[in-house]
């Protein structure tokens, strides 16, 4: 027969074992964590960034300065720098280089509740909002935040070819950053990882129209509406009332083709959804959207002209689909390269 005291010794090692189980369970979802920080610019060190912590154009051509130089004014929270890279030393410069915290300067549910920014938002309101797409995609979901996703602190750089053009073979878009918006935060395809779909992840978009994924990378699969506004575009207040709760939000309201939004990393400028009456920044007619989500015209930051993108509008623009995306399934260009650290 067992004694007490053995029967004891056996119950204690129990606890104990289940205890440093979950202790080390526990600490390895918290190593899966970035660590949160609450000051501006960027958490990695100078020496791991290509532009070390400071803006340097003096390389960048001509023709991009203008645009380019937009990053490094329009988030003044979250810093974003701008660079050229030489890669092989030969004394002439190969990339023109974005680097960012990935921080939003605008309000969201998904920052952490300390935070300025944060903002409470009811997600019912994506039902009003993109209801033309739930009732295309047939969605019957509850609409709810991405479970515990919130913003952390990134550190991406993003390198883009010196004189972009188009690719004799083109390359798919990835899951992940392809580009920077001008607050640095990261452009994501029209795509959700499988086995999810995007038009389920509706759903989960803040009232910015971003969300951010299992590691905490805040990002836009549509239009960023609240970058739309704060960039000086034109967007519209709407609200649906239902059972005595209404609803609000705000969206572009289709005249902001000509607003630069930002990068993609083939090198070409992202610009607002276009609207029925499109035109260059002469008044004159464009040519018609490609199968890329884009073309080639003059713009206010180019203006000898030069291809680039539209956030997509419904239906204009390769696929059809009922809501607005940053560009199809391929770049038109050459992709440089993104890290995200």
């Amino acid at each position: 027969m067992m004694s007490k005291s053995n029967f004891a010794n056996i119950i204690f090692l129990s606890v104990l074992s289940v205890t440093l189980f979950l202790v080390s369970c526990s600490t390895e979802e918290d190593e899966k964590l970035p660590p949160i920080s609450s000051s501006s610019g960027a958490s990695c060190s100078t020496a791991t960034t290509t532009c070390g912590g400071t803006d340097n154009l003096t390389n960048i051509p001509s023709a991009y300065l203008t645009a380019l130089t937009k990053y490094t004014t329009v988030n003044s929270t979250y810093l974003v720098n701008v660079c050229t890279e030489d890669t092989d030393s030969d004394g002439t410069a190969d990339y023109m280089v974005v680097e960012s915290s990935n921080r939003p300067e605008h309000k969201s549910y998904y920052w952490q509740a300390t935070n300025a920014l944060y903002e409470a938002f009811t997600f019912a309101t994506n039902l009003y909002k993109y209801a033309v797409t739930k009732t295309a995609a047939g969605y019957t979901g509850t609409p709810a935040s991405a479970g515990p996703n919130m913003i952390y602190e990134q550190c991406i750089t993003m390198k883009m070819p010196l004189t972009p053009a188009s690719a004799s073979t083109k390359s798919a878009t990835d899951f992940s950053t392809m580009g920077l918006a001008l607050n640095g935060v990261s452009f994501f395809n029209e795509n959700a990882a499988p086995p999810d779909e995007i038009t389920d992840e509706l759903f989960t978009f803040d009232q910015c129209s971003g969300h951010p994924q299992n590691t905490g990378l805040y990002h836009y699969h549509v239009d960023p509406v609240c970058l739309i506004r704060d960039l000086g575009g034109s967007v519209t207040d709407n609200s649906s009332t239902v059972s005595g709760t209404t609803y609000s939000w705000i969206e572009d309201n289709g005249t902001n083709g000509g607003l630069l939004v930002g990068f993609l990393m083939d090198g070409f400028p992202v610009y607002g959804p276009v609207g029925d009456n499109h035109t260059d920044s002469d008044n004159a007619s464009t040519p018609s959207i490609d199968e890329y989500n884009g073309h080639t015209h003059n713009t206010t930051e180019f203006t000898s002209g030069t291809y680039h993108y539209h956030v997509k509008t419904a239906n204009i623009g390769g696929t059809n689909s009922t809501v607005f995306w940053i560009t199809n399934a391929k770049f038109y260009g050459t992709p440089g390269s993104v890290t995200v650290r």
